[in-house]
């Protein structure tokens, strides 16, 4: 199970760098509003929660036939600011249900690390 979630780990990390790059690209209307360094601190962490995202999943790929903390660990900094973001989401029905669905690739990482962990 940890190998699919990282696997999928991976792809969302990559769709997500070119979300972020297709969003931030916009410049005017995403960044526009911005102080340069809030602006360059958005860029930081969105390329970087990307960055993070991929490494997780070929650490997961690396350490899926073994029991490892470490994989339990990134599980749960995975869900973390996923989890804020949803709590935080506020707006229409689309938006929340959107948000709900990214909550699922941490979560079956998280699960598949502990259950890795735990045999």
């Amino acid at each position: 199970m940890l190998r699919i979630a990282s696997f999928l780990q991976i792809i969302f990390g990559v769709v997500y760098f070119f979300l972020a790059r297709f969003l931030l690209g916009e410049g005017e209307i995403i960044l526009g509003d911005l102080s340069g360094e809030d602006a360059l601190m958005t860029v930081l962490i969105s390329y970087g929660g990307c960055a993070f995202q991929v490494l997780a999943g070929l650490i997961g790929l690396a350490l899926a036939n073994k029991k490892s903390f470490f994989t339990v660990l990134l599980g749960v900094l995975l869900f973390i600011p996923v989890l804020a973001n949803f709590l935080k989401t506020e707006g229409d029905v689309v938006t929340i249900i959107i948000t709900a669905v990214t909550l699922v690739f941490p979560y079956l990482y998280l699960h598949g690390a502990w259950k890795n962990f735990k045999n």
